[in-house]
């Protein structure tokens, strides 16, 4: 009997049977063509989840009103008729492999950057800025603040400006969304998602920290929900009862002012009453502060939205969605005690579109993790296509398929990281005879650095080892080949993947005895050589700077990074790095950006900014800074004629854990 008997159950949501519990999270991808159809590629993205066992596959972000309420350029749509024939393909190419299809309808309201870009009025139930005189739009920040903060997404002339909705414009939403629903269905897709959370325009409504109007749709609880209860009406109206709608809710709004869970528990009431067959129970915290409890910005408390399901699970008769980072083992344990229906999965679904083929097959430890790096929502958030660090097919799986090699060959991968690994593990999928060979006595490269700082990091390299002993890949360590050894293999190709050389950056003092590189981390990082309550600094604040100064502050050390740029984390999506940033300061970790050195002394480090000269205590200092790349092995090989590629940090310097990933399947694909 599976491990995961509950997870793996049949299950209905209104009209719609599902084959089990596991269903896609509807998360915006910019995908799509820029005219709202659905793309190739958005298909085979939905098609490959599908396939992987998910009951039902979920669009995000699909404008009921386009381009009119759209977050983003590439934003899918079904507004118009001429939408209807991309999603049928779509539906096909999901419907067979046995799952459903569903999308999220949304009208982004006060989120609606592509209004402003376009000179249009962003759709609001109040003109931001209420009786608190608070701008409501970005939480606790003041209008003048809130407009800086969305400068980088706008254009050099765009102004953010509003319209209240009044009857005549709510009557024209409630026809957008039924009418949505309608061409849903006309295209085969299987469910409807109504999208009254996050900051979008139904949650304008219902959020009494949004909303201050004074008619019948302002003050009262019911008022508020009034919107999204004549949109279901509506809905049913048209489409009966036979196809599934159901809707996401906030079941906090983490502000003093914002939605309650009691609050989410009536709606939801109102709701199920109007017609809704499912509540889907999320949360939100304004994004351009991230610091909240929430399913997309709170990484380090999975989890942490069960509860509040379960609260919503006690007051309705109808299946409940939860969300919020729920590992397969803590969904299977909740279904069972009846705390929610169904668990919908987001960045792991991408890490691992096989998931619940895995599941079922009771292999879960061939699940690939996802490492939190939030490159999928944070590339949404700077106007680009969702990926993610550790699977480098997301939003290309039809370009990116591993297939099978009509011509075998022999593969010598040097370099025992992320990108040695995934290339080694991808061409052996594709049957190449593969040995990888790395100097050090133990895989993972500088990785294992990161993933002695953090348990997301050492749960992939742990996935990587055991692909390398399920694809029967031949391991080679503590052997240090050059071009002459590499030669002598008689391998047909070879792949480099030996990493960046890290240098030193060109500042007085840095040679000193207390002065180390990356290349230096391996005592005090893997082989636990204590480093007690010391002042320590780190210089860089990217991904590897963060990771030392954690760990560093974990053993008692007062940590100070600088970062010469403005940017700490540049490699993490943006929504995970507010939150990084917050919860590094939060924790007593002093971050100074703009930093420019001017000298490493035996105690301390000296350095400047806008404010001034500066001198920071230190003991230890570790650098992070100046990586560049090392192709000395491959020209070498290129010199004797060896057909030869280069993957990961070895061809850029720093382009750490997602450029390596990518570059290797691209690679590998390609033999």
């Amino acid at each position: 009997m599976s491990g995961f008997p509950h997870l793996l159950a049949p299950g209905r949501i209104g009209a719609l049977e599902l084959r089990n519990r596991m269903v896609m999270a509807p998360m915006g991808e910019d995908l799509g063509d820029l005219d709202g159809m659905v793309s190739d590629a958005q298909a085979a993205y939905l098609e490959a989840r599908a396939r992987g066992g998910l009951a039902m596959v979920m669009l995000g972000s699909v404008g009921v009103s386009f381009p009119v309420g759209c977050s983003n350029a590439r934003q899918t749509a079904i507004s118009d008729d001429r939408h209807i024939a991309g999603w049928a393909a779509a539906a096909q190419r999901v419907h067979r492999h046995g799952a459903a299809l569903a999308m999220q309808l949304t009208q982004a309201g006060a989120n609606s950057l592509q209004d402003t870009l376009a000179g249009r009025p962003m759709w609001v139930a109040s003109e931001p800025g209420g009786p608190a005189g608070r701008d409501d739009l970005y939480g606790m920040m003041t209008a003048d603040e809130g407009a800086r903060m969305m400068a980088p997404f706008m254009g050099p002339d765009s102004k953010l400006f509003f319209k209240v909705l009044d009857h005549d414009d709510i009557a024209t939403v409630v026809d957008d969304f039924a009418s949505a629903v309608v061409r849903a269905r006309a295209a085969g897709v299987d469910g409807c998602e109504l999208h009254a959370g996050h900051g979008y325009l139904i949650d304008g409504f219902l959020s009494p920290a949004k909303n201050h109007r004074t008619d019948e749709y302002g003050g009262s609880l019911e008022n508020r929900a009034r919107l999204l209860v004549e949109i279901l009406r509506e809905i049913r109206a048209r489409v009966g009862d036979d196809f599934a709608v159901w809707c996401r809710l906030n079941s906090t709004e983490n502000r003093p002012d914002g939605t309650s869970l009691d609050e989410c528990i009536a709606v939801a009431g109102l709701a199920v009453a109007a017609g809704a067959d499912a509540v889907h129970v999320s949360a939100y915290h304004d994004p351009g502060i991230a610091t909240g409890p929430t399913d997309s910005y709170a990484p380090h408390v999975p989890g942490l939205l069960i509860e509040n399901a379960r609260a919503v699970k006690q007051a309705v008769d109808v299946p409940v969605i939860a969300v919020g980072r729920i590992t397969p083992d803590a969904a299977d344990a909740a279904i069972a005690e009846g705390a929610f229906d169904f668990v919908s999965m987001g960045r792991m679904i991408l890490a691992e579109p096989e998931l619940p083929n895995l599941l079922a097959a009771e292999t879960p430890e061939e699940i690939r993790p996802c490492v939190y790096h939030y490159r999928c929502i944070g590339n949404i958030f700077v106007r680009g296509q969702v990926r993610c660090a550790a699977n480098g097919s997301v939003g290309r799986e039809d370009e990116l398929v591993i297939g099978t090699s009509s011509s075998p060959r022999s593969v010598l991968v040097v370099g025992g990281g992320p990108s040695g690994m995934e290339a080694a593990r991808v061409a052996a999928l594709r049957g190449h005879s593969v040995t990888l060979v790395d100097a050090a006595p133990r895989l993972g490269g500088r990785w294992a650095f990161a993933a002695a700082t953090s348990a997301e990091n050492a749960d992939l390299l742990r996935w990587l080892e055991h692909q390398m002993e399920l694809r029967e890949v031949d391991v080679r360590l503590g052997e240090r080949l050059d071009a002459d050894a590499v030669v002598a293999t008689g391998a047909d190709t070879v792949v480099v993947a030996t990493g960046a050389r890290w240098g030193r950056p060109a500042v007085p003092g840095v040679e000193l005895p207390h002065v180390h590189g990356v290349d230096d981390l391996g005592p005090w990082l893997l082989d636990g050589e204590p480093r007690g309550r010391r002042d320590v600094v780190v210089l860089g604040g990217d991904l590897p700077g963060l990771g030392i100064a954690e760990h560093a502050a974990r053993e008692g050390a007062r940590v100070t990074v600088l970062e010469p740029s403005d940017v700490f984390a540049v490699h993490l999506g943006l929504p995970g790095r507010w939150r990084r940033v917050h919860d590094l300061r939060a924790g007593g970790i002093t971050l100074a950006g703009g930093a420019d050195l001017a000298e490493i002394t035996a105690g301390s480090v000296r350095w400047r900014d806008l404010d001034g000269d500066h001198e920071t205590s230190a003991d230890v200092v570790f650098t992070t800074l100046a990586p560049g790349a090392d192709t000395v092995l491959a020209d070498a090989l290129r010199a004797r004629e060896v057909e030869v590629s280069v993957v990961g940090d070895a061809g850029v310097g720093a382009g750490l854990l997602e450029h390596a990933m990518r570059t290797a399947l691209e690679t590998a694909v390609a033999l």
